[in-house]
């Protein structure tokens, strides 16, 4: 790492480049990709960078203040740990695949497909025999962040979550083999991993046949970001409300990449709702309206609209107020609504002039007469001081003005007084 890329990884937000990768795959998702496209990205990103995906999303979407940029080195660190240990512990096992075959069928679960597998399902039961509860490297915890699970393997125990060791597995497995060799096993509070027609339960490092589950699914091993993201926050480590657009972002991704297309529905119209909504609080309305047109609601795009149009009104900002209620259902009213407010604002401004011609637009007649008397008014002041007829005959352009502004207010005492004028031009 030069120089330059020292100084920009210890100012800027990201560890390393493995991080601004995983960051920067993140803030540019829609729910409008190609969900195909999408997997194929995130696959290369759990294959070389899970552990930087988990962080990072529990950092951003999920409020673990404690995960700062100094905390995640450290964590990366204690994964190559883990990594090493493992390493070290791979040359130490003697298990035969007889007997592994034999622990499978134990479960009921079919071998035949297995069989053809042997070095990835050997690898597989060294990864269970690492992690193995009985051991004592691994605690299983509920709700845990996996800042828990990556403690030096050396000094102390690692704890996490079903989600969590899950994602260690997959990290140890991606150290030799690709990630979608595996899938996952999913159902209502809980997720395991699945290997050619075998389930592996990574809680207690056992084989398992989850398969008459009338409950269970499989998926595809990039879901297991999804399933993090809408996972169980650990409240030990949330310190702070996670910004609603960062949710947004998380809610988006969840939708494309998730095969639980209902549910993860609702969380992102729920989390388009209170992104919106707490925008419109911080009177942030044009980001407000970007994302109530991303999010194809109408109530939403009407709610931003509307209270954009009334904000931009008392502000006086008159074009703003129009541009919001152009995207409303109900933008005729709006507008008339922008126009009065306007006009009024001009009249009372003495800008009499551009007020006439927005009451001339609204076909308002009485203000029309009544900004003409006022431009009459303001006519006569160039009159002041004139006495006599000589001083009031280089003043025929204002006079004829006040007669025509006369005439178009419809008030005869104003006309009166006019024509007592022009008589003596």
């Amino acid at each position: 790492m030069n120089m330059l890329q020292r100084l920009y990884y210890f100012f800027g937000p990201y560890t390393d480049k493995s991080e601004r990768h995983v960051g920067k795959f993140f803030a540019s998702v829609t729910e409008k990709q190609s969900p195909h496209s999408l997997e194929k990205r995130l696959v290369s990103l759990i294959q070389h960078d899970l552990a930087q995906v988990n962080l990072w999303t529990e950092r951003q979407y999920k409020g673990y203040h404690y995960l700062t940029k100094r905390e995640r080195r450290r964590l990366y660190e204690n994964l190559q740990a883990i990594h090493d240990d493992f390493q070290a512990f791979i040359s130490t096992q003697h298990s035969s695949l007889d007997e592994v075959l034999s622990r499978i069928r134990r479960t009921g679960a079919d071998t035949v497909r297995v069989r053809d597998f042997s070095d990835q399902l050997m690898y597989i039961a060294a990864i269970q025999a690492y992690l193995s509860p009985a051991r004592g490297r691994y605690l299983y915890r509920a709700s845990s962040s996996f800042g828990r699970l990556l403690r030096d393997p050396r000094q102390e125990i690692l704890e996490g979550d079903c989600n969590q060791i899950v994602t260690l597995y997959i990290s140890l497995y991606a150290l030799r083999y690709p990630v979608t060799d595996l899938q996952l096993m999913v159902y209502p509070g809980h997720v395991a991993l699945h290997f050619q027609g075998v389930d592996i339960e990574t809680t207690n490092g056992t084989f398992a046949h989850y398969a008459s589950r009338k409950d269970v699914t499989y998926v595809p091993i990039h879901e297991i970001v999804s399933i993090n993201l809408l996972d169980t926050t650990d409240t030990n480590f949330q310190r702070s409300l996670v910004n609603p657009e960062v949710l947004l972002q998380s809610a988006r991704l969840a939708y494309v990449v998730s095969s639980h297309r209902q549910i993860v529905k609702k969380n992102l119209e729920a989390a388009y709702q209170q992104t919106v909504q707490s925008l419109l609080r911080n009177h942030d309305y044009k980001k407000a309206l970007t994302y109530a047109r991303q999010s194809s609601s109408f109530e939403l795009l009407e709610l931003v609209s509307h209270n954009g149009a009334v904000f931009y009104i008392h502000q006086h900002d008159y074009q703003k107020a129009r541009n919001f209620a152009h995207y409303s259902s109900k933008k005729q009213q709006l507008g008339r609504s922008i126009d009065q407010s306007e006009a009024a604002y001009l009249y009372n401004a003495h800008r009499y002039g551009e007020a006439l011609k927005v009451y001339e637009r609204l076909g308002d007649r009485d203000m029309t007469k009544q900004t003409y008397r006022a431009l009459y008014a303001e006519a006569q002041t160039q009159l002041r001081g004139v006495k006599t007829v000589d001083q009031l005959k280089p003043h025929a352009g204002t006079i004829r003005t006040m007669e025509r502004y006369a005439k178009a207010s419809g008030d005869s005492e104003l006309l009166r007084h006019v024509q007592s004028l022009v008589k003596h031009l």
